[in-house]
């Protein structure tokens, strides 16, 4: 059974604004498992909550997030030839798993992984009030 793993390794937030920060950094996918892989495969779905990001709190209105990835680097399989890079990316704040009301900034998508990809990810979030 191939299992995904995902870290996300954060960098500094960049405040544009009092109502605007750029979250970025990068996202090492690795799939470990996985014998066979096929041409017309799905994407693999990931996901993970951003790191050293504030919560939002239930009672806050949604901001506006929008999110973008491009692929840094890939290891590929011995045979070669299969797709590498990211499908899709999202951001939104989800609730905790764990419980309780605060929401947290989560970004996901999916992407052809092969062995391992990292990605490249900038998060921008622009709230209502500052």
């Amino acid at each position: 059974m191939s299992e995904l793993q995902c870290d996300i390794q954060p960098a500094p937030p960049l405040r544009l604004t009092p109502i605007c920060t750029v979250y970025s950094g990068i996202v090492r996918l690795a799939m470990t498992g996985r014998f066979l892989q096929s041409h017309r495969a799905p994407a693999d779905e990931f996901g993970a909550f951003v790191p050293h990001v504030a919560p939002l709190p239930g009672n806050e209105p949604e901001p506006q997030v929008w999110a973008e990835a491009y692929v840094m680097s890939t290891v590929s399989s011995a045979a070669g030839g299969f797709p590498a890079g990211v499908d899709y990316v999202r951001a939104a704040y989800l609730a905790d798993p764990r419980g309780g009301t605060d929401r947290w900034l989560h970004l996901g998508g999916a992407a052809h992984i092969g062995k391992g990809l990292t990605l490249g990810y900038r998060i921008t979030v622009q709230t209502t009030q500052g």
